[in-house]
């Protein structure tokens, strides 16, 4: 047996409070590694692990929603910050604008959808924002991208069931001929051997509609506190107008109602314009079917002219349909660009116009259809108090810039009026925008849809070398939609006369324009008369202090 030693404790010579102090100092010295992984590391490692497993489902599941979302409204609240409260550290704020709309382009070409579509509403509205946005917005128009055929061909049997390639169609081309913000179409041909196009929704807008909208609605709000412009008033429309638009069962009734007003109308006889006749029992909310139309976009003068079309009787055929629809049916295609038109030769040989994509409408209240018309027959007899009395039943107190904004033409009714003089307006857009619109409850929510489809009108003519005098054109429908519905009296008729004089002498300018244009040894690049007119409007957007392109 071993002795186990005795050991003796012998007394510290520290005291005790140091030795409590040195064990709790070297219990302190475990914690720091103990602290990281349970206040930084197993934390972050979980908020990552759910970040990834909420982006894989948002993104697999949900169309992106929540990364679309959070992306636009981050950099929306940017753009609202450097504006409104930063704007002051950049040296120019040209520099600001320039930025600002990279930022947002990059934003709404990363979440296309929805996004391309609000994007485009930006591209069209022209001097209500700076240069930058002016010339990059526009690139949006060929920004759609086309989506596989795996997701149109799920769409395709959500919609007509498994089996609708081969129980209803003989040939369906899986490569897109054509793509947009909402839709893509595709060649086929049914049972019958009839070719039809077939428009199909990309499978992400059902998902992303209410959610891009809501984001829409929310910024809409923030801009207008921030920016003192009135957004709200259009938000409602444009956001009623986008949702309709992604229901193609209407939009097949749309056409089927055009084409009936056409049909209807005597005075269309002769023009020969045609509607795509859809295929109803092949049409959905997200699936449209409709005869196919081969023919040329007016996209591209020079193809136009090569093939022996009339740039002329295009135009012609272009504004009489247009005036129709909105001096006489208070029914108007709002996305008239050229893309959604072609032109083409008929079975007689004959040139046609064909308007395509029905989805963008809107209706017009028959009180406010008259009046417009009204407004036009005031404008051209330089009726001061009838003008006067539309826009103040409009809510609007800036009557000559209304007027010019009307028609598209340079208006001035009183040559007294300090607003004649825009070198002398010092206001910003804001203060411009709001005093323009005096009454917001009374402004028409129609009329800035009026507005960018004569703005589309006039470009393409413009474009084609003004070969018609667009604003006769229009006149000429306004008045004759007085006349049908017997709306003016035997005094108005004084008024009618003037017209006729003022029209006669702008026929005359608009010949004298297009002869000097003809007989240029370069006439591709001489001037017509909306040429002249655009740098009227040029001249008086700057001089308010916007850029008009």
């Amino acid at each position: 047996m071993f002795r186990q030693p005795i050991f003796r404790v012998k007394k510290s010579p520290f005291p005790s409070t140091i030795i409590k102090h040195r064990q709790f100092a070297t219990h302190t010295i475990k914690n720091p590694r103990s602290n990281v992984r349970r206040y930084v590391i197993y934390p972050t490692a979980i908020t990552v692990t759910g970040l990834g497993i909420a982006y894989y489902i948002d993104n697999h599941y949900y169309s992106s929603l929540l990364t679309r979302s959070v992306r636009a409204i981050y950099v929306l609240s940017w753009i609202v910050y450097q504006y409104g409260f930063n704007s002051q550290s950049f040296p120019n704020i040209d520099d600001l604008h320039e930025l600002a709309s990279s930022k947002l382009l990059n934003v709404i070409m990363t979440n296309k959808g929805l996004y391309i579509k609000l994007g485009q509403a930006i591209a069209n509205q022209g001097p209500l924002f700076p240069l930058a946005y002016q010339k990059k917005f526009p690139m949006l128009y060929d920004m759609a991208p086309a989506q596989s055929w795996i997701h149109v061909d799920a769409t395709l049997k959500d919609n007509l069931g498994d089996d609708y390639e081969t129980e209803y169609f003989s040939y369906i081309d899986h490569e897109p001929i054509a793509s947009a913000s909402i839709a893509q179409v595709h060649f086929g041909k049914l049972k019958s051997g009839e070719k039809v196009a077939i428009k199909v929704q990309h499978d992400y807008i059902k998902q992303q509609l209410t959610m891009d909208l809501m984001v829409y609605r929310l910024m809409s709000m923030v801009y207008e506190r921030v920016f003192n412009i009135p957004l709200s008033m259009f938000t409602k429309s444009v956001a009623e107008l986008v949702s309709k638009e992604t229901n193609f069962i209407l939009e097949a009734g749309n056409s089927e109602k055009l084409t009936q007003f056409i049909n209807n109308d005597s005075d269309m006889k002769g023009v020969n314009v045609r509607i795509p006749k859809t295929v109803p029992e092949l049409t959905t909310r997200q699936v449209l079917t409709a005869e196919w139309i081969s023919g040329f976009p007016l996209t591209h003068k020079e193809i136009l002219l090569q093939n022996k079309l009339d740039l002329t009787l295009i135009m012609k055929q272009y504004l009489k349909l247009f005036g129709r629809q909105i001096f006489e049916y208070g029914f108007v295609h709002s996305d008239p660009h050229p893309g959604n038109l072609i032109a083409r030769f008929d079975e007689n040989g004959k040139q046609q116009l064909v308007l395509l994509d029905h989805g963008l409408y809107i209706t017009l209240p028959e009180s406010f259809r008259k009046q417009y018309c009204e407004l036009w027959r005031y404008l051209f007899s330089m009726n001061k108090k009838g003008i006067e009395t539309i826009g103040k039943d409009w809510g609007i107190s800036q009557l000559d810039l209304f007027s010019s904004v009307v028609q598209l033409r340079p208006v001035l009714l009183d040559s007294k009026s300090t607003t004649t003089d825009p070198t002398q307006d010092t206001r910003n857009i804001s203060q411009l925008f709001r005093d323009f619109i005096g009454d917001e409850k009374k402004f028409p929510s129609e009329l800035p849809f009026l507005a960018r489809t004569m703005r589309m009108m006039q470009n393409l003519n413009q474009s084609f070398g003004s070969p018609v005098n667009r604003i006769n054109l229009l006149t000429k429908e306004s008045v004759n939609a007085l006349l049908e519905t017997g709306h003016l009296g035997f005094g108005n008729y004084w008024d009618l006369l003037k017209i006729k004089i003022v029209l006669m002498f702008s026929e005359i300018v608009f010949y004298f324009v297009r002869l000097r244009q003809l007989l240029t040894s370069d006439s591709e690049k001489s001037k017509g008369l909306e040429d002249y007119i655009e740098m009227y409007m040029q001249n008086t957007a700057k001089s308010l202090g916007m850029e008009w392109i």
